[in-house]
């Protein structure tokens, strides 16, 4: 039997931030990993499509390449040398930073195999790589095994070899037809690097908008845009029977604007939810409280156990890989070091990189109006940013919800090229309380995206409650 200080269950990125810090403070630290290190992000999620989105961007770049004065050449984009130039991005990584010999240099134990608890302080693998049967003893165990794709009952969809976020890559020919069902990220991302790499890609969404999760302002305008792209995207609209032929797989709509039709795709790729792994592990032996999302943890991401603690996807509060990360930072205080902390998550932001890319860290203007009834909000146009004037990349806004009299920052939206960059001047001013007219008297660098920042910030003088009321006293008087 193997003693432990600490036992990590998944390496994904809470895994190995927790993996690192066990073994740079001299903790006796194992690592189970099922298959393979770095996660969902790593293989199946914030890697690769990213490189995908990139090799995207550049076919559409030489398709419009005229735009900039440019003539080319027709670039027409091949599958495999695409998807080669994505599992490459992934393999430097992995070498770099993921590879399971560096962890085991610093001293952490890495097992590959399934796993599952005895007790509350003792957990079962089977190693794949000794073939042996291992049982670890540990004082603390974290669970941060992830989550995976789940795809809605659909009639018929197991008949046509249906694609996800995880099997996307094993693809092997590229489909000129391709349904995707959810406008969520991952089928905004995925939807739009497919058609602009060549295919005549259709979204189909349950709801009356495209990313709900974001303000209806983004909502609306994405939707104009990704129109504008050329994708078709029908809202309101269920699936109700899909029936594989020699043709491909022939899909009835149901919609409660344009009724039923049918269509033929080559391929249909499901971006419509996921669920935490927790399969297998027996927690309910050990009574390891499981909710609706996930594991359930209190605000120290202890579980029901006290000496397990959860993060990540597996626990179902934001499927985010730096969430992930940032509750494993929590983790290692509350295991390590006395006097614990409780989570905050009121300063979490997120991006879709889309094209323009869509950044949030906040409240909407409703979850702002909702919360504090009268705000203060501030837009400018992405045409009056002089950089993305001169890259000729004008499509987007900034908005920013504040409190009425101090400038207080509550939430922040970003559409535009490089969304996902600027967002974080925000994340830090809301993180330290600093309010816009503070922003607005930082110099930035001209001519860049982020001195949008300031522009935003500087309307607060212009156009908010406090100053507009001392003008109409001063007037007054």
């Amino acid at each position: 039997m193997d003693g432990y200080d600490l036992t990590i269950i998944g390496g994904g990125s809470a895994g190995l931030v927790l993996a690192v810090a066990g073994a740079k403070l001299g903790k006796k630290t194992a690592l189970v990993e099922k298959h393979r290190i770095g996660g969902d992000c790593l293989w199946t999620g914030c890697v690769p499509s990213k490189a995908l989105l990139k090799a995207a961007k550049v076919a559409n770049y030489i398709r419009y390449a005229e735009k900039y004065g440019v003539v080319a050449s027709d670039a027409t984009p091949d599958w495999q040398r695409v998807i080669g130039y994505v599992q490459s991005t992934q393999h430097a990584i992995e070498e770099e930073h993921d590879n399971p010999e560096r962890f085991r240099e610093m001293g952490v134990d890495v097992i590959f195999g399934n796993g599952r608890f005895d007790s509350s302080d003792t957990f079962i693998v089977e190693d794949s790589e000794s073939g042996e049967t291992r049982t670890l003893r540990s004082k603390k165990f974290v669970i941060s095994t992830g989550s995976r794709p789940i795809a809605p009952p659909i009639p018929g969809l197991e008949s046509c070899d249906y694609l996800d976020s995880e099997t996307v890559w094993e693809l092997e020919e590229f489909p000129d037809r391709l349904l995707v069902v959810g406008a969520g990220p991952i089928g905004i991302e995925l939807g739009q690097a497919f058609h602009r790499l060549g295919a005549d890609v259709t979204i189909a969404q349950r709801s009356g908008r495209i990313l709900t999760k974001e303000d209806a302002d983004v909502s609306e305008q994405m939707l104009d845009y990704l129109r504008a792209d050329g994708l078709t995207i029908r809202l309101n609209t269920n699936l109700t029977q899909v029936v594989q032929n020699p043709e491909g797989a022939k899909v009835t709509f149901s919609s409660s604007e344009d009724g039923s039709a049918e269509q033929t795709f080559d391929k249909i790729l499901i971006a419509a939810g996921r669920a935490p792994n927790v399969e297998g592990l027996e927690l309910d032996k050990i009574r390891v409280q499981i909710g609706r999302r996930g594991i359930e943890v209190n605000n120290k991401l202890q579980t029901s156990v006290n000496n397990i603690y959860a993060a990540g996807d597996v626990i179902g509060h934001y499927l985010f890989t730096h969430v992930a990360a940032f509750q494993a930072q929590l983790l290692i205080r509350n295991i390590f070091f006395p006097f614990s902390k409780t989570i905050n998550y009121s300063v979490v932001p997120w991006t879709t990189f889309c094209d323009p890319e869509v950044a949030r860290c906040g409240l909407t203007e409703a979850e702002a109006r909702e919360k504090y009834g009268d705000v203060d909000v501030f837009t400018l146009d992405q045409g009056d940013v002089d950089r993305a004037v001169a890259e000729g990349e004008t499509q987007g806004f900034t908005k920013v919800i504040a409190s009425r009299w101090s400038g207080k920052i509550l939430g922040v939206h970003v559409v535009g090229a490089n969304a996902g960059e600027v967002i974080h001047e925000y994340v830090l001013a809301m993180q330290a309380g600093i309010p816009l007219r503070k922003l607005s008297g930082m110099i930035h660098v001209y001519p860049t995206y982020s001195s949008s920042t300031w522009r935003v910030a500087g309307k607060w003088f212009s156009e908010g409650t406090l100053i507009q009321t001392l003008r109409k006293l001063v007037s007054s008087g």
